[in-house]
């Protein structure tokens, strides 16, 4: 399993120069790394090979924790590598898959809600998108949108905008 600090800082509570810089460039926040030392000392009980731990995204009440691989990996079995992470971190913990497809990532992150889709809106030379979401579908968000489109913002280096249809 990869995880974004390297493997000495896994297992020590210091970080190496080089994921100290980028902790503090802010490619990695503190919890990425708390996650990562985490998953790494889950790796010796369960079996996480098929899953890469690729960013944590704090919206308030709730953790998502993107991975690139097996999202199934993560979840383990009946439920029980989640439930170590949101023991661990405090608060409830949703998986999602990081890949290539922006609308499965995102409609990931926003289940049980809607996506009706994602738009890319050129302006001010600047590249934005629009994610739309489903009106009556706005208690059923994880987090409010303003702190959804900052997640997805950090997560697509881009400025998001959620509108409901």
């Amino acid at each position: 399993m990869k995880i974004p600090i390297c493997d000495l800082c896994a297992k020590s509570n210091a970080l190496c120069s080089g994921c100290e810089e980028r902790l503090k460039e802010g490619r990695l926040s503190e919890l990425d790394v708390t996650i990562s030392r985490l998953l790494q000392k889950l790796s010796d009980t369960y079996n996480l090979q098929g899953a890469d731990f690729y960013k944590a995204v704090d919206l308030d009440r709730l953790v998502i924790v993107l991975t690139k691989g097996d999202v199934g990996v993560l979840i383990g079995r009946e439920g029980k590598v989640v439930s170590e992470i949101s023991t661990a971190v405090g608060k409830k913990v949703r998986i999602a898959e990081v890949s290539g497809d922006m609308h499965k990532t995102v409609s990931d992150i926003v289940v049980p809600a809607r996506l009706l889709g994602i738009n890319t809106v050129f302006g001010d030379g600047k590249q934005k998108y629009r994610v739309r979401l489903a009106k009556n579908e706005i208690r059923q968000l994880p987090a409010d949108a303003k702190t959804l489109e900052k997640a997805l913002g950090q997560l697509f280096e881009s400025d998001v905008l959620i509108s409901f249809e």
